[in-house]
C-alpha cells in the first residue's frame, strides 16, 4: 500500500489540483496536446503532483479517451462526460467542453448548489467508476520513479508500501496442490536454492521457546466474516489487506476491517489500481495497514516458505523506528479440510521471528499468534458491499465454486459456507438474516453463470 497522502473523497479542497484550474471558468480554453504535455513535466510537478493534467495521463497511457467514461455524483445528481483525446472533457448534458476536471466539477456542482465556490475535480470526477485521484497517484508514482537519480529514489528515502504487499509480487496460484505434511522449522537448516518454496512449515509457539508474544491482538467478527466469505468463493488462492490501529502504549494491535483484493494474483495491470483504491478506503475510515490475509484452498493453514519470506519482508518494510514502530501480521485461511469434514474454516494468525544474527542464511521462524475475536454489535454496510462486489468479481470464472454441489455426504458447499460464517455473525444477525442473504447472493450468482453459459 502506498504512503502518499491523498484527499478524502468528500473533501472540497485539493492541494494537488490542476494549475489550469486557477481559472475556475476553464471552459473552451486551449489545452496542450499529449506531446507537449509530456514536455511540460518538470521536477516540481513530479515531486508535488501540482500541474498534472488529463493530457499527461493520456500521454502516459494511464487513461484512454472514450465516450461516457467520466462521471460526477453530487447531492443525488449524476453528470456524465466524454474524455476527449486532447484531455478535455465534453459534458453530455450540454456538449460544452471543459479544460480540466475541476472546471467541469465546479460547473456541475453550482447547478445543484449555486453557493458552491470551489472543489477538487480529481476527487469528484470518476473515470470508469474510480476516482481520478487514484489514476493521478498512479501517474505520480511512475513519474517519481522515472525521474529519481540512480541510487536516490524516493522509495529509498522514505518507507514506501511494503515490497511484498503487492498483488503483482511473488504470489502464484498452484492448482495441483495435494495434501502434504508440514516440516518442522528446525529441520530446514540454511537456505537451499533447491528447496521447494511451497514446502509447508509448522508453527512454533512462544511458550515453547520460553518467550512471550511480542504484542496482543484482537480482530472483529465482521473482519473474520468477510475474510472467510472471500476465501470460500474460489478454488484459487486469494489475498486481501487488513486495516486497523496500533496502540504503542499498550502494545495492542486492533484489526478492524478486511479489504478483499478484487484482482487475480500476479495481475500487474490491475494490481496498482486495486491497491490504491484500498489505500484510500483505509484513509477514509481512519485505519492503517496492519496486515494481510490469503487462502490455502488446497492444504492446511501452515505457511509455506514463500509465505514466511513474504511476511518477513512485510515486517521489515512496515516496522518503522522507535516510536513509529508498527507491527504487521499475516493470516492464513484454510476453508476446506482434505481429511475431515470440518465445517468451520481454520484461520491462523502468524508472525515471523527473524533468524539469529550469527545465522543470517536460515529461514525465519513462523510463530503462531494468539488473538481475541471481538463480536461486533451490528453488520456494517461496508461488509455487505464487499460481499456483493467480491462475489460479482469471481462469478463466471472457471474456479468459482458450484455451491449447490455436494461437499460431504448430504451437505452442499453452500451449507458448508453458511455453517462456517455462522460462527462469526455480529450480534444483530444471530437470527440468520445474513445467512439468508449469503444464500441468495451465491445461488443467484450461480444461476446467472449457468444462463450465461447457455
Amino acid at each position: 500500500m502506498a504512503s502518499e497522502p491523498s484527499s478524502p473523497a468528500d473533501n472540497d479542497s485539493c492541494e494537488g489540483d490542476d494549475l489550469e484550474d486557477v481559472d475556475s471558468g476553464g471552459e473552451e480554453t486551449e489545452s496542450a496536446g499529449s506531446g507537449s504535455a509530456r514536455k511540460r513535466v518538470s521536477a516540481r510537478t513530479v515531486l508535488t503532483g501540482r500541474g498534472v493534467t488529463m493530457a499527461m495521463l493520456l500521454s502516459d497511457g494511464i487513461l484512454e479517451p472514450g465516450d461516457a467514461c467520466l462521471s460526477i455524483d453530487y447531492l443525488g445528481q449524476k453528470f456524465v462526460g466524454d474524455l476527449l483525446p486532447n484531455g478535455k472533457i465534453k459534458w453530455q448534458g450540454s456538449n460544452r467542453v471543459f479544460n480540466s476536471p475541476s472546471a467541469w466539477a465546479i460547473h456541475c456542482k453550482k447547478m445543484v448548489n449555486p453557493s458552491k465556490k470551489s472543489g477538487c475535480g480529481w476527487a469528484s470526477v470518476k473515470y470508469k467508476g474510480k476516482k481520478l485521484d487514484i489514476y493521478k497517484t498512479i501517474w505520480f508514482r511512475k513519474q517519481r520513479g522515472a525521474n529519481a537519480p540512480a541510487g536516490k529514489s524516493e522509495e529509498a528515502k522514505a518507507p514506501a508500501k511494503p515490497k511484498a504487499l503487492s498483488l503483482s509480487g511473488s504470489f502464484r496460484v498452484k492448482q495441483d496442490v495435494k495434501e502434504r505434511p508440514s516440516v518442522k522449522h528446525a529441520s530446514l537448516g540454511s537456505r537451499d536454492p533447491d528447496q521447494d518454496p511451497n514446502t509447508l512449515v509448522e508453527y512454533s509457539h512462544f511458550s515453547a521457546l520460553g518467550k512471550m508474544q511480542p504484542f496482543t491482538m484482537s480482530i472483529t467478527t465482521n473482519c473474520l466474516l468477510l475474510m472467510d466469505f472471500h476465501c470460500h468463493l474460489t478454488t484459487s488462492e486469494v489475498v486481501g489487506y487488513l486495516g486497523g490501529k496500533w496502540d504503542p502504549a499498550s502494545q495492542h494491535l486492533s484489526i478492524l476491517q478486511a479489504f478483499p483484493c478484487r484482482c487475480r494474483l500476479g495481475d500487474k495491470d490491475n494490481a496498482i489500481v486495486v491497491e490504491e483504491e484500498i489505500r484510500q478506503g483505509m484513509m477514509l475510515r481512519g485505519l492503517s495497514l496492519v496486515g494481510w490475509y490469503h487462502s490455502h484452498p488446497h492444504c492446511q493453514a501452515d505457511p509455506s516458505l514463500r509465505d514466511v519470506d513474504c511476511q518477513m519482508e512485510y515486517q521489515v518494510a512496515m516496522k518503522g523506528l522507535g516510536a513509529t514502530y508498527q507491527p504487521c501480521v499475516g493470516f492464513i485461511v484454510a476453508p476446506f479440510h482434505l481429511t475431515e469434514p470440518i465445517v468451520e474454516s481454520t484461520i491462523q494468525a502468524f508472525w515471523v521471528m527473524p533468524p539469529p544474527e550469527h545465522k543470517p542464511h536460515e529461514y525465519g521462524m513462523p510463530m503462531s499468534m494468539n488473538f481475541t475475536a471481538i463480536q461486533d454489535s451490528y453488520l456494517t454496510q461496508d461488509v455487505v458491499n464487499e460481499m456483493k462486489w467480491v462475489s460479482d468479481y469471481y462469478c463466471g470464472a472457471p474456479d468459482f465454486l458450484f455451491f449447490k454441489e455436494p461437499w460431504h455426504q448430504d451437505k452442499t458447499f453452500l451449507e458448508k459456507v453458511k455453517g462456517s460464517l455462522a460462527k462469526k455473525l455480529p450480534k444483530d444477525q444471530v437470527s440468520g438474516q445474513l445467512l439468508d442473504f449469503v444464500q441468495s447472493l451465491l445461488i443467484t450468482q450461480q444461476g446467472h453463470e449457468k444462463q450465461s453459459a447457455r
